[in-house]
C-alpha cells in the first residue's frame, strides 16, 4: 500500500502535462465518492517568487489526489493517505514545483488567452448536454458539486496550459547523440572470444558430530528463521455485499435516463489533415481528385498515420473538436471520399472517410439484463464504499477487531505463522494475504487494526496482527542434516579452491591453459565466444545467465579470473574483443536511441522543473502545513 501512494504521488511532471488533477476530476465528472466538503482554509502554507499557495489550494490538491486513488481502492480516506504517504508534505512539494513552473513560464513571456480557455472549457465532456452542445447550467451545476469557483477553474486551466507550452516541447522525441549511440551498440554488438575451464568439487569425508555442532555454532545466522507474523483479517469484497436485485420499474428508468445510449446512430472512423492556407489544401485536394489515396497524399505532405487518424467519433463529437460545418460535411460524405476544403481557426481541413458504422436502436428488452447488472454493480460499488467509510469511522472512534468484526458481521480469517513474502509450510498466500502483508510486517504489535485495499479483489480488508514470533534459530537436532551437508559442500569448495589456484598460478607463470589443466587432472577448457546481444538473448528467454559468462564481460584482454559456480569453480580466460559488424552496430544504435527517449525526456523535464525553481525564492510554512495535515486527517476535530 505504502509503494501505491508513494507512486501515484511522485509522478508530478507527469501530472503537471497531462493537467491539473482537479480539471481532470471536472472533466471526467467523477467527485469525491464519500463527499468532499467545502474549501475552509485560507492560510498560506508556501509562497514561490512571492505569490502565494494558500491551503485551499493544497486542499484541493489533496481531495482530488485522494478521490483518483478511490478510484481503484475505494476504502481509502484523507488520514490513510496521508499517514503512507508520509504526511501532507509530498503534496505541498508538487504544488509548489508546478507553481514554479507556472510562474517562471509567466516571467518569461508564456501565456494564454483568454479564448483559448473558453475553447478548452467548451470541450470538457462533462460540460456538454445529451444534445452534444456546452451547457452553461451543467457546467455550474458540477462546479458548486465540486465546490469550485468558475474562476478557480478557469485559472487553473491557465496555468495548465501554460505548462503545457513550457514542458511538451523540452519533452518532444529527444534522443541520445548518434555518436553515443555507436559507441554503445559497438560494445554490445563485439564478440568477446576466450576459454572457460572448470575446476569440480570432489567427495569428502563425512564430518564428526563435533565438526558438525562447530560449524552449526560458528554459522547460527544460516539456521535462524526469520520474524513471523500471524495475521488476522476479514475480508470486505464486492461478492460479499448484498443489494436489492434492481426492480422492472428501475430498469425502465435507467432506460429512458440513457436514451441516447440506445438509440441509433452513427459513427465514423475519420482521417484528416490540417494545412495552413488554402492553396496547400486546395492543391492537396486536387491530388485526391487525381486518384492518389489519402493516405499516400498525407505521407507526402508530412503527415504519419499517426497525424491524421481521428478514430471513430459521432457527429458530435467531431463538431466539438473541429467545426459544425466540418462535422456536417464529413457525415455527409460517402465511405472512402473526402471533403472539399474548409477552414477553422486551426487551418484548412480535408476529411477522408475511412469507415461508416451504423449502430442500430436497441430495445429495452434487449438491454435488460445489461441494465440489471450495470445498475446492481454500482449498488454493491456504493455499499462497499459505504461499508468501508463505516469501518473508518469505528476505526477513528477506537473500536477493535472484534467489535467491528461483530458490528458488520464479517468473517474472520487467521493465518498460520508467515515470513515477509507469505512463506509458511503447506500453505499458500492467496491475492488477499500478498496484498497484507507489507502493512502487517510494517505495522508494531500494538497497533490498532488497519483498512487495507486489496486490488486484486476490488475491495479491503480489515487487518490487525495477532501475533510477532521473533527470529530465533532452529535447534540443531532439527537441522542437523542440512548442517552437515554445508559443511562437507564447503570443505569440497576449499579443495577445490586450492586445485583452482594452482592451476591458476601456473597460467600466470607462462603455462598455457589447457596444459596447466591437463597436469591437473581436470578435463581440457572449452572455448568461449558471446557478444551482449547473446546475453540480452538469453535474459528475454528466462535463462540465468551462467557465472563463466558473466566473469567473461567483466576482463579485459589477456586477463584471467577465478569465479564459483554451482559445484565448483570457473577459470575464465579472455584472449580478444573482435568488434562487431558495421551494419549491425548502426542497426542496434539506431534502437537504442528510439528507446532512450522516453527516458531522456522524462530527465529533460525533471532538469528543468528544478532549475526553474532554483530560480524563484521558495519559502514553505511548516506550522501552516502541519495545521492544515491535522484539519485534513480529523486530527483537528479531536483534539478540540
Amino acid at each position: 500500500m505504502l509503494t501505491f501512494f508513494r507512486r501515484a504521488l511522485g509522478s508530478w511532471i507527469v501530472i503537471a502535462l497531462l493537467g491539473l488533477l482537479l480539471v481532470a476530476f471536472i472533466v471526467t465528472g467523477v467527485s469525491n465518492p464519500f463527499g468532499g466538503g467545502a474549501v475552509t482554509d485560507p492560510n498560506v502554507v508556501a509562497t514561490v517568487g512571492g505569490e502565494p499557495i494558500r491551503g485551499a489550494d493544497v486542499q484541493r490538491s489533496a481531495q482530488a489526489e485522494l478521490s483518483r486513488i478511490r478510484q481503484q481502492q475505494p476504502a481509502v480516506d484523507m488520514a490513510a493517505l496521508l499517514r503512507q504517504t508520509g504526511g501532507l508534505d509530498p503534496i505541498v512539494e508538487r504544488e509548489i514545483s508546478t507553481r514554479s513552473l507556472e510562474i517562471w513560464a509567466r516571467k518569461h513571456g508564456l501565456t494564454a488567452s483568454d479564448r483559448l480557455i473558453d475553447a478548452q472549457i467548451a470541450n470538457i465532456p462533462a460540460f456538454i448536454n445529451p444534445a452534444g452542445k456546452f451547457d452553461e447550467k451543467q457546467m455550474r451545476a458540477l462546479l458548486a458539486q465540486q465546490h469550485m469557483a468558475l474562476a478557480d477553474l478557469r485559472s487553473g486551466i491557465r496555468a495548465d496550459l501554460i505548462r503545457r507550452q513550457l514542458l511538451i516541447p523540452l519533452g518532444a522525441a529527444p534522443s541520445m547523440p548518434m555518436g553515443m549511440a555507436r559507441t554503445y551498440a559497438g560494445l554490445f554488438v563485439a564478440r568477446r572470444i576466450g576459454e572457460v575451464g572448470f575446476v569440480p568439487l570432489k567427495p569428502v569425508a563425512a564430518p564428526s558430530e563435533p565438526d558438525i555442532a562447530a560449524w552449526y555454532k560458528s554459522h547460527i545466522a544460516a539456521y535462524t528463521v526469520p520474524e513471523r507474523r500471524v495475521l488476522r483479517y476479514a475480508p470486505i469484497n464486492p461478492d460479499g455485499v448484498t443489494v436489492a436485485t434492481p426492480s422492472d420499474a428501475e430498469i425502465a428508468a435507467q432506460y429512458k435516463a440513457d436514451a441516447a445510449k440506445y438509440a441509433a446512430g452513427e459513427t465514423r472512423t475519420l482521417s484528416q489533415v490540417v494545412l495552413p492556407d488554402e492553396g496547400a489544401a486546395k492543391a492537396f485536394a486536387a491530388k485526391l481528385a487525381s486518384g492518389t489515396p489519402f493516405e499516400k497524399a498525407a505521407g507526402d505532405a508530412g503527415f504519419g498515420p499517426k497525424d491524421t487518424a481521428l478514430g471513430a467519433l459521432s457527429k458530435e463529437a467531431f463538431a466539438a473538436s473541429a467545426t459544425p460545418a466540418i462535422a456536417d460535411a464529413a457525415f455527409a460524405a460517402k465511405q472512402g471520399g473526402n471533403t472539399t476544403p474548409l477552414k477553422s481557426t486551426l487551418g484548412w481541413h480535408i476529411v477522408h472517410i475511412d469507415t461508416i458504422n451504423a449502430k442500430p436502436a436497441r430495445s429495452l428488452e434487449s438491454v435488460k439484463g445489461e441494465i440489471a447488472t450495470a445498475l446492481t454493480q454500482t449498488r454493491k460499488t456504493a455499499a462497499l464504499q459505504a461499508l468501508g467509510q463505516k469501518i473508518e469511522d469505528a476505526l477513528n472512534d477506537g473500536a477493535n477487531f472484534d467489535k467491528i468484526v461483530k458490528a458488520n458481521s464479517l468473517k474472520v480469517v487467521t493465518t498460520p505463522p508467515l515470513l515477509g513474502n507469505g512463506a509458511a509450510p503447506n500453505f499458500q498466500p492467496d491475492a488477499t494475504v500478498q496484498a497484507l502483508l507489507k502493512p502487517a510486517f510494517l505495522a508494531e504489535p500494538e497497533d490498532a487494526p488497519t483498512l487495507e485495499p486489496v486490488p486484486a479483489t476490488g475491495g479491503a480488508a480489515l487487518l490487525g496482527v495477532a501475533s510477532v514470533l521473533p527470529s530465533a534459530p532452529l535447534p540443531l537436532a532439527q537441522v542437523h542434516d542440512k548442517a552437515k551437508n554445508d559443511l562437507m559442500v564447503d570443505r569440497a569448495g576449499k579443495a577445490a579452491r586450492a586445485i583452482a589456484d594452482g592451476v591458476l598460478a601456473k597460467m600466470k607463470a607462462g603455462t598455457p591453459m589447457a596444459a596447466a589443466f591437463a597436469a591437473a587432472g581436470l578435463e581440457a577448457p572449452k572455448p568461449a565466444n558471446a557478444s551482449q546481444i547473446d546475453v540480452a538473448r538469453l535474459q528475454q528467454q528466462g535463462q540465468a545467465v551462467s557465472p563463466p559468462l558473466r566473469a567473461l564481460f567483466a576482463l579485459s584482454p589477456g586477463k584471467t579470473s577465478l569465479t564459483p559456480g554451482p559445484g565448483g569453480w570457473y577459470i575464465v580466460h579472455l584472449d580478444q574483443i573482435s568488434p562487431g559488424d558495421p551494419a549491425q552496430v548502426a542497426l542496434i544504435a539506431g534502437q537504442m536511441r528510439v528507446a532512450s527517449s522516453q527516458g531522456i525526456g522524462d530527465e529533460y523535464l525533471q532538469q528543468f522543473a528544478k532549475a526553474a525553481r532554483s530560480e524563484l525564492t521558495v519559502k514553505k510554512n511548516p506550522a501552516a502545513i502541519a495545521a492544515l495535515a491535522k484539519q485534513l486527517s480529523g486530527q483537528a476535530a479531536a483534539d478540540q
